[in-house]
């Protein structure tokens, strides 16, 4: 009974790690060679072995027959699973070690493979999501991967819609999925637009219904167009947030001093802005005046370090030199190109201003 307790084996796993023999003894149910197989397979510490295998005796579906879990075990390793992953999935899924390979495990991993899900996805979406591993090819997967091929046209934009939301594969598209591609689709949203958020976005594509008309709604009263770009992309913004954070987000920005008409017009101009961090536009109204951040929104997206710093430093220097008309619109300089602006306001001057480059560049303090 003691057989896998040797010198090996104790310097694998840390001692806070592993349950006294004791114990196990105490335990309503001796040590199983399941037990000794993961423990063996996996590298699992004990205590996890333990519960994984406590929780199959609870639903009464140990294996007398341990050479199922060696399949499962043996096949997963196969299709390229590591120790590590394979141990968090066993841990998260510990019915997987009593499927069957042949007739479940091999056809779920041949078809989505063939569907066009690349490997490494195809694991990390199987290891988070083992939920894939309980639905049928025929009645669930290949309907579920026709669905999203309507949409994810190429194997490119398939393939990163899965990576960036691994529950695609499970989310019935008959419950929200489909419902809210024809909501928004008869709000004009084209084809074209549904792929890209599905994309970028998949969780939004995702939630309830009623959460979507909501958002589409509320957009609608701003006054952006149906089905206009800049209709989709504010639809994106508030479903990236609850209730709770949109009124967070507005009374922030008006405690800088920017009012309601403020925040309204610059999201008409830019919805994303309401994505950019406190921090970063509190860093941003150093260096640009608010009244120029509603005319143009975008600027809280640009690099400080790299793009408004050093143009705000020229453009100090300029202006204290005479070189700038005072009442020129100063946001025209922060979206001008790098080479336009590097042509125009910084080359321009070096004979009255030999160090404006080092300026530029932030060797020298204006």
């Amino acid at each position: 009974m003691l057989h896998f307790f040797n010198g090996n084996l104790y310097s694998v796993f840390p001692k806070r790690l592993l349950v006294t023999w004791s114990t196990l003894l105490k335990a309503p149910h001796s040590p199983s060679p399941l037990l000794d197989r993961l423990v063996e397979s996996l590298g699992l510490p004990l205590e996890s072995t333990v519960s994984i295998c406590k929780k199959l005796r609870i639903d009464g579906k140990v294996p007398d027959d341990v050479e199922r879990a060696s399949s499962v075990l043996g096949f997963l390793k196969s299709c390229g699973y590591d120790e590590a992953r394979l141990a968090k999935l066993i841990a998260k899924r510990p019915s997987l070690l009593l499927s069957d390979v042949e007739s479940t495990l091999k056809p779920q991993m041949q078809f989505l493979r063939e569907s066009g899900v690349s490997g490494s996805v195809l694991l990390s979406a199987m290891a988070v999501n083992p939920a894939v591993f309980n639905k049928s090819v025929d009645s669930f997967l290949k309907p579920q991967i026709d669905f999203l091929k309507k949409y994810l046209r190429s194997s490119d934009a398939f393939d990163t819609a899965i990576r960036r939301n691994l529950w695609l594969l499970t989310a019935n598209h008959r419950r929200n999925l489909g419902p809210n591609i024809k909501l928004l689709m008869s709000e004009g949203v084209s084809i074209d637009d549904i792929s890209l958020l599905m994309i970028r976005q998949p969780r939004a594509l995702t939630l309830k219904v009623d959460r979507i008309a909501s958002v589409v709604e509320s957009v609608k009263r701003f006054g952006f167009e149906p089905g206009s770009m800049k209709f989709v992309k504010a639809v994106r913004v508030m479903l990236s947030m609850n209730e709770s954070t949109w009124h967070n987000k507005v009374e922030f920005f008006k405690s800088l001093g920017w009012c309601q008409e403020d925040v309204v017009s610059m999201f008409m101009r830019y919805p994303r802005f309401l994505t950019v961090s406190e921090d970063k536009v509190r860093r941003v109204v150093e260096l640009i005046a608010q009244e120029d951040i509603v005319f143009h929104p975008l600027s809280l997206t640009y690099s400080i370090d790299k793009r408004l710093q050093p143009r705000h430093n020229v453009i100090k220097v300029l202006l204290s030199e005479g070189l700038l008309e005072k009442d020129r619109r100063i946001i025209n300089l922060f979206k001008l190109s790098d080479k336009l602006f590097l042509e125009n306001h910084v080359m321009r001057h070096l004979d009255q201003v030999p160090h404006l480059m080092e300026i530029f560049r932030g060797s020298v303090t204006p």
